[in-house]
């Protein structure tokens, strides 16, 4: 499923229940390259696409939902993305000698940031964060998605790709529209 695909059945839910998905126009191609330069790398295509349809979304518009998880979780420009991967690299020394592991899953690197690591959904202030892996742990594959946890701190495996977290998101979401919309 590419994004344009599953916008289409994600409006479909928010119409269905008379509420509006305020999406940012698009990203440029230079801002995009823009952003690439400035990360150093290229961001995965999938993701890219999204941010070219729509450079995020309104505060509290939720846009992803993560399968197995209630929460909805806004899509964030990239400028904001690249504010979080920021705040992330700051915040990842605190956790020196902290007591768990960020993860000890072998598809993602071990720490608590890798500069290959790229936010691009969000929720509660950065509490909960989607990822694209631009840098993966042995057994893991560029683009995979992770996702950062607070309380308790760890970082997670969530989904090969952007488009396999599309399918586990729309479904979750056309499953349960009222606890994704917040109207219950």
């Amino acid at each position: 499923m590419n994004f344009s695909s599953y916008l289409d059945r994600l409006r479909a839910v928010y119409d269905a229940y008379a509420s509006a998905l305020s999406l940012n126009p698009g990203a440029t191609k230079a801002v995009m390259e823009a952003a690439e330069t400035h990360l150093g790398f290229p961001i995965s295509a999938d993701v890219r696409q999204a941010w070219l349809l729509a450079d995020g979304c309104e505060s509290d518009g939720p846009v992803f939902m993560r399968p197995g998880y209630l929460t909805g979780y806004d899509f964030l420009s990239l400028e904001e993305a690249i504010t979080q991967r920021s705040n992330m690299a700051k915040r990842a020394p605190r956790y020196a000698g902290f007591d768990e592991p960020a993860s000890t899953d072998a598809r993602i690197r071990e720490g608590w940031f890798h500069e290959g690591w790229l936010p691009f959904a969000g929720f509660g202030g950065a509490t909960l964060l989607l990822m694209a892996d631009h840098s993966p742990g042995k057994l893991g594959t560029p683009g995979q998605i992770i996702a950062f946890t607070h309380d308790p701190d760890q970082i997670t495996w969530v989904a090969p790709s952007f488009e396999a977290l599309l399918m586990g998101s729309i479904i979750e979401i056309e499953g349960d529209p009222e606890e994704f919309l917040g109207l219950y």
